[in-house]
């Protein structure tokens, strides 16, 4: 059970409200207690559930059918495309689509082409052996 003053209740009941059910669990027993104990607490618990009571009995009128209309006329349209921005759409999505293509294209070409630099090619029994003994190798 956690100790309860008056601070504390009074904040409770600002932030919950009078119904007990609404407080937190884990102070729940102790705000009850002080508040059958404490006068004070008593009279704040009864202004709150006063003010409970008028929160909890308004009810907002419905909106008139001038409001709702008004307020329907003002929401923001779906614009639809029209024929020459349907079209510059078109073209742009062909040309990426052409563009990369030839990406694609240059990219394997140049993947399955051979390499045409001055290499010498040797079989595996003809690779020279590499001497890393040297002291002359630079790191």
């Amino acid at each position: 059970m956690h100790e309860m003053d008056l601070n504390r209740f009074e904040t409770l009941l600002a932030a919950y409200g009078a119904t007990p059910n609404r407080w937190p669990e884990e102070e729940r027993a102790a705000a009850e207690a002080f508040a059958r104990a404490d006068p004070r607490a008593a009279a704040l618990l009864a202004e709150a559930d006063a003010i409970d009571t008028l929160l909890f009995a308004h009810r907002a009128a419905e909106p008139s059918r001038t409001l709702r209309a008004m307020v329907i006329e003002a929401a923001p349209r779906k614009r639809r495309l029209t024929g020459r921005a349907r079209l510059w759409w078109s073209g742009l999505a062909l040309a990426l689509a052409g563009a990369g293509g030839m990406l694609a294209g240059s990219a394997a070409t140049a993947a399955l082409e051979p390499i045409s630099a001055n290499v010498q090619m040797y079989s595996h029994e003809e690779v020279p052996a590499l001497d890393y003994s040297a002291e002359e190798a630079v790191l």
